[in-house]
């Protein structure tokens, strides 16, 4: 991959990353552990918890499997951009996206041993999954779940690929360069 390429999917990462950051830097030196601010009525509160667990309330074990599960996402994302194969936007963006996040997320575990979390959302309720709120996230969290869908949106595309370019990729080259 051509270096001004890779830097431009950098960037995106980076800002991922800053965001997160700046935003967790706010939340845990003006809120207390626990406290929740309404943001939009019960819709949106900024509510500081830490968690020591993964996202959307997995537990998978103490926070260092975490950080393990972390380094080797990280190894394998960084492989991938270094590798000349690499495929299309679609998936190299989905890429710098849980590049972005997943780092947010590293720095909070090696800083405090745990994630900081302050978005809590609420969805329609889901009773019969018991369902009643959504779990408390971060961008890094957001950035993470939109980069793995668009990961396995391109993946599931990829079986339409023109060769060399699939779909959504051709797409976007062509509403990037001006052309239709």
């Amino acid at each position: 991959m051509p270096r001004s390429t890779l830097i431009r999917y950098l960037l995106v990462s980076l800002v991922i990353l800053v965001a997160d950051q700046v935003t967790k830097f706010l939340i845990v030196k003006n809120l207390t552990e626990n406290q929740a601010v309404s943001i939009i009525g019960d819709l949106l509160y900024f509510r500081f918890i830490f968690n020591e667990g993964g996202a959307m309330g997995t537990s998978l074990g103490p926070s260092w499997i975490y950080t393990i599960l972390t380094l080797a996402a990280l190894y394998l994302i960084v492989r991938y951009f270094a590798s000349p194969n690499s495929d299309g936007v679609f998936t190299k963006i989905s890429l710098a996206l849980i590049l972005g996040g997943a780092v947010g997320n590293l720095i909070d575990r090696l800083r405090f041993g745990k994630v900081v979390d302050f978005i809590d959302l609420d969805f329609p309720d889901i009773s019969f999954l018991n369902f009643y709120r959504w779990f408390t996230f971060n961008i890094a969290d957001a950035a993470i779940t939109m980069g793995l869908v668009l990961f396995g949106i391109s993946i599931l595309i990829k079986k339409k690929k023109e060769p060399g370019e699939s779909a959504p990729d051709k797409q976007f080259s062509q509403i990037s360069s001006g052309s239709s």
